[in-house]
């Protein structure tokens, strides 16, 4: 084996934008000594959405075949994988792959880095799961946390500082300039004049979609032409639906569930919004900022990071329906601070969270951890 072996397992289906930092990663190695792998897992022999898109590029793909998303043959299948591909590194992405990784790797020369975005609190199930993730991570070779605010998280949770490495998301705009503008006033029969607001993203009670009904709420009682598209579905989707209905904002607000297209409808967007509560740094935000789209954003975790206020974005604090409201009715009065915030937002993507800086990043990383293997 000529280079570094890096397999990358996370458990998903659709195409999303962690699933887009990878794929553009993996591209991006092929001029390099590294070689990544990256792998799901598949139930009743189905490849994940992601995988197809991905394996289209020639990028090498894994299946770990399950009957459910816990069963336990996973890990002995994940390991016969690791030793059949000659993996030096595995790369885990949330709580399932973390945890099946981590046992699959244990007592074996392959390194385990594990990366961190944040934590949701969809159920339950979630928390407990997410409960076992902050244990476990302690004991990987390498924590990247995709912020410093998810850093400082990480060593709350008493992972050893010597052992996490901050490498932000970051994003390629080239890469979305083929991708294709679709209208969303065509799509929802929307007012020709109306200013549209876009926010993408999974519905959980930390993705604050119901302070965003609230606001607009308020804000589109003073300005008519308001309409804001919410892309994406999950466990809070019924709530949200049901408080537009409260709220009488059925010609206002518009839930067309999981989008397929979000970036060729973000084009079209007056503006975006991310109302979250909590955040790592959000691939929505870097994609907004790559296709000139202002953003509204919440200040929590990462996004301060990202965007400073009034110069790069809006900056709002969370679980304050009236200052998002505020915020939002001044994007729709001001067609100038709209393209001043996405210029400088522009600007700060390229000096600052550049894809050659990240695949940098990584790389350093990957021969670091395999040199102590």
């Amino acid at each position: 084996m000529s280079g570094i072996r890096v397999l990358h397992l996370r458990a998903s289906n659709f195409y999303g934008g962690p699933e887009r930092q990878l794929h553009l990663h993996a591209l991006q190695a092929k001029s390099s000594e590294m070689e990544l792998h990256i792998a799901s897992f598949s139930e009743r022999h189905q490849s994940p959405e992601f995988l197809k898109v991905i394996e289209a590029d020639g990028i090498p793909i894994h299946l770990v075949e399950v009957t459910s998303a816990y069963d336990r043959g996973a890990i002995g299948k994940l390991r016969d994988l690791l030793n059949r591909s000659g993996i030096s590194i595995l790369c885990t992405h949330d709580y399932r792959s973390h945890l099946i990784g981590w046992l699959a790797a244990r007592g074996s020369a392959v390194r385990w880095i594990a990366f961190s975005r944040g934590f949701t609190q969809d159920n339950w199930k979630v928390r407990l799961y997410h409960g076992i993730e902050k244990f476990i991570i302690r004991f990987a070779d390498r924590v990247v946390a995709v912020s410093e605010s998810q850093a400082e998280k990480l060593r709350q949770l008493r992972v050893a500082p010597e052992k996490i490495v901050v490498v932000r998301n970051a994003i390629d705009p080239e890469a979305f300039q083929s991708i294709e503008r679709l209208s969303l006033r065509k799509r929802f029969t929307l007012p020709a004049d109306s200013i549209v607001g876009f926010a993408c993203g999974r519905f959980s009670a930390e993705k604050g979609q119901a302070d965003l009904i609230r606001a607009t709420a308020i804000a589109s009682a003073r300005a008519p032409r308001l309409r804001l598209i919410m892309a994406g579905n999950g466990p809070e989707f019924e709530r949200c639906r049901e408080l537009i209905t409260r709220h009488h904002l059925e010609q206002i607000v518009f839930m067309p569930g999981f989008e397929r297209d979000a970036v060729a409808y973000l084009k079209d967007a007056d503006f975006l919004v991310n109302p979250s509560l909590s955040e790592g740094l959000p691939n929505v935000i870097l994609e907004a900022m790559a296709v000139g789209v202002p953003v509204i954003a919440t200040n929590v975790g990462g996004v301060p990071e990202l965007l400073t206020d009034n110069e790069s974005g809006l900056l709002v604090p969370p679980s304050d329906p009236m200052s998002l409201a505020t915020a939002i009715l001044r994007l729709v009065d001001n067609l100038d601070l709209r393209g001043r915030l996405a210029a400088t937002a522009s600007q700060v993507l390229s000096t600052g969270f550049s894809f050659e800086q990240q695949c940098g990043a990584l790389h350093d990383l990957y021969r670091e951890t395999h040199g102590h293997a």
